[in-house]
This record gives C-alpha cells, sequence and structure tokens, in this order.
C-alpha cells in the first residue's frame, strides 16, 4: 500500500477533483447515519464495493477501515463522526497509487417531513494511470456515488419502517 496525504476538511475547499451524489430518505437523519456506520453492509449498497475490513475500533473519529473495489484497495480514517449529521474520512494509503490525497464527506440534513436530505462529496488530487482515468470519469464516478446514495436513502427508510 502506498501512503497518500491524509487531509482534513479544510482540504476540500482546494481539492482539484470533485464528484458528487444527493439523494432523498424518508428516513430520520440518525437512520441514515446507522446505515453509513454500518461498514460491512456497503458491500450490499454502494455500486463496486466489494469487501469492507474495519481496522481497528469501527466508530468515530479516528476509527480506520480499509475498502476493496475493483483495481483498487484503499485504507481510510475517519476525520467526522457526528451521528445524524455528518460523516467523512481521508485515505491514508492506497494499492495501487491513484491519488495523492482523498476526502469523502457525507453530510445529513434533517427535513421538516421528518426525512433526510443526503449530500455526498469524493474530494481527491488523481495521479497515475488510474488517476488519469478517474479524472476523466468524473461523470461516471458522481453517477455511481448518486446511485450509491439513492441505495442508502431506500435502505435507510426500509430499515426505519420495521
Amino acid at each position: 500500500m502506498a501512503t497518500v496525504v491524509p487531509r482534513t476538511l479544510d482540504w476540500i475547499s482546494d481539492a482539484p477533483v470533485r464528484a458528487h451524489g444527493a439523494a432523498t430518505s424518508t428516513a430520520p437523519p440518525l437512520a441514515v447515519f446507522a446505515v453509513l456506520a454500518d461498514h460491512a453492509g456497503w458491500v450490499e449498497w454502494f455500486p463496486n464495493v466489494k469487501r469492507v475490513d474495519v481496522l481497528g475500533p469501527a466508530a468515530g473519529v479516528g476509527a480506520r477501515r480499509r475498502v476493496k473495489i475493483p483495481m483498487v484497495t484503499v485504507e481510510e480514517e475517519f476525520i467526522a463522526w457526528d451521528p445524524g449529521e455528518h460523516w467523512a474520512f481521508t485515505a491514508t494509503s492506497t494499492s495501487p497509487t491513484w491519488t495523492r490525497s482523498l476526502v469523502e464527506d457525507c453530510r445529513l440534513t434533517a427535513r421538516a417531513d421528518g426525512g433526510t436530505d443526503i449530500d455526498y462529496t469524493m474530494y481527491l488530487d488523481p495521479v497515475g494511470p488510474i488517476g488519469w482515468m478517474m479524472k476523466r470519469s468524473v461523470g461516471r464516478i458522481s453517477a455511481a456515488i448518486r446511485q450509491g446514495m439513492e441505495n442508502l436513502a431506500a435502505r435507510a427508510a426500509d430499515a426505519s419502517s420495521r
């Protein structure tokens, strides 16, 4: 695994590449957050996530996990963990090297109807051949994030209706 430059949320305004997706759920923000925080469950609802391994404590700022997607493995450390409101991580290493830095940031906003607006953005600084592909695929990456957020919204709504 190649080390990348871990970033704080202050970096996102300077990130050279952004991919974004949003959705609305009928579930309340804490129910949406519970699905986000269920690391193993990501393989069931987020496109292309093949495996998630928790590396130590599973919750809170400083928690770490390893995520496998096609062609790439990313180790992540959480930099925001505010149940029902905000969830974000920075990459600490990747294999192969495809970005200098990566932050993914998810904001949850309570709606007057009891549901949740979900806003998810990937911020990155791509390098190398895979980074070159990522830079040119922002539309497809945004579509995958949007699909992931729609799946998250539905999964949370289903869980909260039981």
